[in-house]
């Protein structure tokens, strides 16, 4: 019925993101995405070690894709490791000035869900494999 050793080797995460023009280097770092459901918000965060990126904002169900969630953002932080916050979510207010007001700038849709895992993908094309971290689901 097959061998019962198991071959692993250490994970060498390569990638970035992307957002309002600008990457960022997450290869080898905490990356987490904060989906509260009681008040439709998404939060990701990015910890690069001299500081923490934050990009976040709410979000609605999509009336055309079933799996897809819409989100419009209105916070870009970043928070330096001495505690000076950078607050550029001004930006996500003079693009909806150029949409006609529209603040839906991005989705997230997810391929494959279960207690553990989530798999989805960003409107940038951008691929997510998260895990869930039990510590910090709240009831």
């Amino acid at each position: 019925e097959g061998e019962s050793k198991i071959n692993t080797k250490q994970f060498d995460a390569k990638g970035s993101v992307t957002a309002a023009g600008i990457t960022v280097d997450t290869s080898n770092k905490l990356v987490q995405q904060i989906i509260n459901v009681s008040d439709s918000t998404v939060l990701n965060r990015v910890d690069l070690g001299w500081g923490i990126i934050e990009a976040g904002g709410s979000f609605r169900p999509s009336e055309a894709v079933p799996n897809r969630a819409i989100v419009s953002f209105n916070k870009a932080d970043i928070t330096l490791e001495n505690g000076f916050i950078i607050r550029l979510g001004f930006f996500f207010d003079i693009f909806a000035l150029f949409k006609s007001g529209v603040r839906d700038n991005g989705w997230l849709e997810t391929t494959y869900i279960d207690s553990d895992c989530r798999v989805g993908r960003g409107n940038k094309g951008t691929l997510f494999v998260l895990t869930r971290d039990r510590d910090q689901v709240a009831p």
